[in-house]
């Protein structure tokens, strides 16, 4: 598929997926209904056109699923899960955590990849709702792709070509919308994009997003551009152990203040490590995540607990 010819977030990571696993002699993907119905609103397109790949429609049965794929990793035979919601995968972190703490010192030498949907459309339900790709990132010791733009979507897989446990997240909110691109990315460390706002003098606050649905770190950008108020965002691709490259906190430093967004669902975030450090180096930082609230065991929105207007009052309030 052209890229020109790509239009929606669903196309352009199915196009990412199929052609990777072309690349491959023998390959499996596997995952409930990924080649039969909607193949999970189209992720699962052209499957069967991969050259080498078995494509088995499984049953939901996680846990013996991704010991499958550890198990092909082994025998050097590269996977991919295609899971149908983040929330399936809690059936399996007993191979995500114990499993994986055996084999991630080299002994998987052909990638597996679990690319989830991350169920944040609001109105499913509590058990479709998981957003805790912190914790997932924390207790599987494998980095957390955010698949939330085209240069976060294009490292995630490029990344993942690399034998060993990959985890990819992708909002359901944004499946059916159009690929979000950067006007110009400057990438550190293969794990941010800045989303430069070339239109405005001297940025002098950082945006810096971490989430699957980037609408509000780009809302929250453009109120403050309206205001007048220069502003750089961004955008975090990935959750990782591995502490952020020096020349991204040297970057940020240069900035008035610091905004970090955070709309994942964990109580401990990764964001909050990055605020305390730039907190230690006497930047101003200030971080909006999301809090727990009875509504989320409910059926409801799933909004976060603020907005783009709260973040651009509190700017302004700060005269910049």
């Amino acid at each position: 598929m052209n890229e020109e010819c790509i239009e929606t977030f669903t196309e352009f990571v199915n196009s990412e997926l199929v052609s990777q696993f072309k690349n491959y002699r023998r390959s499996v993907i596997f995952g409930q209904n990924i080649s039969a119905g909607s193949r999970i609103s189209g992720l699962g397109n052209k499957l069967e056109e991969i050259s080498g790949c078995r494509v088995i429609n499984s049953t939901n049965s996680e846990n013996s699923l991704i010991g499958m794929g550890f198990g092909l990793s082994l025998m050097g035979i590269p996977s991919l899960f295609l899971m149908k919601q983040h929330d399936f995968s809690l059936l399996g972190l007993d191979q995500l955590v114990n499993t994986h703490n055996v084999l991630r010192q080299g002994r998987l030498i052909a990638p597996f990849v679990i690319l989830m949907v991350v169920v944040d459309s609001g109105f499913e339900g509590p058990q479709a709702t998981l957003n805790s790709l912190d914790e997932y990132a924390s207790l599987s010791k494998a980095d957390v792709h955010l698949l939330s733009t085209k240069e976060s979507i294009e490292s995630a897989f490029n990344q993942s070509l690399e034998p060993g446990l990959h985890l990819l997240a992708l909002g359901q909110s944004n499946m059916k919308k159009k690929l979000v691109k950067a006007i110009s990315p400057i990438k550190f460390q293969k794990d941010v994009v800045l989303y430069q706002n070339i239109e405005m003098p001297k940025p002098t606050i950082a945006i810096v997003f971490y989430g699957v649905n980037i609408g509000i770190g780009l809302e929250t950008a453009n109120k403050l551009k309206n205001m007048k108020i220069g502003t750089d965002l961004f955008v975090i691709c990935k959750i990782s152990n591995s502490e952020h490259n020096a020349d991204f906190i040297d970057t940020l430093q240069k900035y008035s203040e610091v905004i970090i967004i955070d709309t994942g669902k964990s109580d401990v975030h990764y964001s909050s490590k990055l605020a305390f450090h730039l907190s230690t180096l006497q930047v101003k930082v200030k971080i909006f995540e999301r809090t727990s609230m009875p509504t989320w065991s409910e059926v409801s929105e799933d909004s976060p607990e603020f907005d783009a207007e709260t973040i651009a009052t509190y700017v302004q309030s700060g005269k910049h």
